[in-house]
């Protein structure tokens, strides 16, 4: 019989459906369902392995942006999200100076402890920026990644991650499918990044562990869709061994399109209680 993950405890064996972590949060304007609090270690940074982008302000347009660069961060396979949903992250965060003709972005990455490890700075004129386009701000966006690659991916990161490879159980990540826009690919493999990151070996047949994930959209208060997301770890004979749940509202249509940053926050929280399950019966 399946047993429902209480953070940090496997409950008694229940029948009735798993009870979701609730994890509605907001800050300002900016909706963050599935912000994760504390310490995930499914994405601890060893050293600076995770980045925050903080949006410039509250405005639509500053955290599209932040969003933008959470995406080309992701590209490359650097855990991303616009929350700190992990501690200890690298920090990527900017300042704007209106001008009379273009505004001027003062972008930097800083570590965990406030050592600033890089800057990028650009020139926007004011015609593109004030109508900010996705294209542009996408063009932004892979400016100042690429420009800060050398500190993300070689350099101080780089010497940083050097660590011993630790052999862990072997899992599979079943396909995702049926989701709003690229929900399926994006919400699967950012969820692939955070178990990898934590240890597990992914492989695509037979494995130790099989994590499924199963995800419903249903109508919310006027303007909301509540997301519910079960991750259910199984054992190499099918059994179900726990079940790591999640719920949250968004605003309505969030989920036609790019998940972006959304996706990470979800796989982040859910590879907590993923983690823990396959620990304990790993350990067994």
């Amino acid at each position: 019989m399946a047993r429902i993950w209480e953070r940090g405890r496997l409950a008694r064996p229940l029948v009735a459906m798993v009870a979701a972590f609730f994890l509605l949060t907001a800050c300002g304007d900016i909706p963050q369902p599935f912000r994760h609090e504390g310490l995930n270690h499914a994405v601890a940074p060893s050293a600076g392995r995770g980045i925050v982008v903080r949006p410039l302000d509250d405005s639509a347009r500053s955290v599209q942006l932040a969003e933008a660069v959470v995406r080309k961060l992701l590209e490359v396979e650097i855990p991303a999200s616009t929350r700190p949903v992990v501690a200890g992250a690298w920090v990527i965060a900017a300042q704007a100076e209106p001008g009379p003709t273009a505004t001027a972005l003062h972008w930097t990455l800083t570590r965990s402890d406030g050592e600033e490890l890089g800057g990028v700075d650009q020139s926007i004129p004011a015609g593109p920026w004030g109508r900010a386009t996705p294209r542009t701000l996408d063009l932004i966006a892979a400016e100042v990644v690429d420009k800060l690659s050398g500190a993300l991916t070689g350099g101080a990161m780089g010497k940083a991650e050097a660590a011993p490879v630790t052999a862990g159980p072997t899992v599979q990540l079943l396909a995702l499918g049926g989701l709003p826009g690229d929900g399926d690919k994006a919400l699967w493999a950012a969820m692939r990044r955070m178990l990898d990151s934590g240890g597990l070996r992914l492989v695509e047949g037979e494995a130790d562990f099989r994590v499924r994930g199963q995800v419903t959209v249903s109508p919310g208060t006027p303007g909301e869709e509540i997301l519910a997301v079960a991750w259910t770890v199984m054992g190499r004979d099918g059994q179900a061994l726990g079940t790591a749940a999640q719920q949250g509202g968004v605003p309505k249509g969030r989920l036609s399109g790019a998940w972006g940053g959304l996706a990470s926050d979800i796989a982040a929280g859910g590879a907590d209680g993923v983690m823990e399950i396959i620990r304990a019966a790993f350990g067994k």
